[in-house]
C-alpha cells in the first residue's frame, strides 16, 4: 500500500518582499522630480463689434517675435527691430525701448505679443517677462523694477 503523505501548508514568507518593497519607495521619492507650475495670465484678442466712440483714438503696441530679431509695432508698420546678440534675444533692450514707450503712454497697460510658429515656448515667456517689466539701478545703486505692460494678448505673428 502506498501511503501518502500530507503536507502541511507552510507560511508564505513576506519579509524579503516587504524589504524590497520599502526600498522600491525610498528610491521612487529620492528620484521624484519636483517641479513649480506658474500660471501665465493672458488675454485673448477683443472681438470688432459695436461700442462707444472714443474721441482719442487708442495706442497699439506690439511685440512681433520672429526667427531673427525681435520688433516693435504700431499695429500697422514695425516701428523698431532689436537683432539678437549671437543666438539670444537682447530682452534687456526690449524693456529698454518699452520703456520710452510706456513714459508717453502712461495710462497704457496692455501689449500685444505676437510670435512666429518655430519660437519656442521659454522664448516666449522670457520676452513676455520683459515687455510685462523692466529692471534698472537708480543712481544710489539700488535694484529697481517697474512694472510696463501687465496685460498681454499673445497671438500669431504675421
Amino acid at each position: 500500500m502506498l501511503k501518502r503523505r500530507h503536507h502541511e501548508a507552510k507560511d508564505l514568507e513576506l519579509t524579503t518582499l516587504l524589504n524590497i518593497l520599502i526600498v522600491l519607495v525610498a528610491f521612487l521619492l529620492l528620484s521624484a522630480v519636483f517641479s513649480k507650475v506658474t500660471i501665465q495670465e493672458l488675454n485673448m484678442p477683443p472681438q470688432g463689434g459695436g461700442g462707444t466712440p472714443v474721441a482719442k483714438p487708442p495706442v497699439t503696441i506690439e511685440v512681433i517675435i520672429r526667427k531673427d530679431a525681435l520688433e516693435i509695432g504700431d499695429g500697422k508698420l514695425v516701428t523698431d527691430t532689436i537683432p539678437k546678440v549671437g543666438q539670444e534675444y537682447d530682452i534687456k533692450e526690449l524693456s529698454k525701448r518699452l520703456k520710452l514707450l510706456k513714459d508717453n503712454n502712461m495710462d497704457k497697460k496692455d501689449v500685444i505679443l505676437l510670435v512666429e510658429p518655430d519660437v519656442d515656448y521659454a522664448t516666449m515667456i522670457s520676452v513676455m517677462d520683459g515687455v510685462k517689466f523692466v529692471s534698472f539701478v537708480t543712481a544710489n545703486d539700488k535694484k529697481r523694477t517697474i512694472t510696463l505692460f501687465p496685460n498681454v494678448t499673445v497671438g500669431d505673428a504675421p
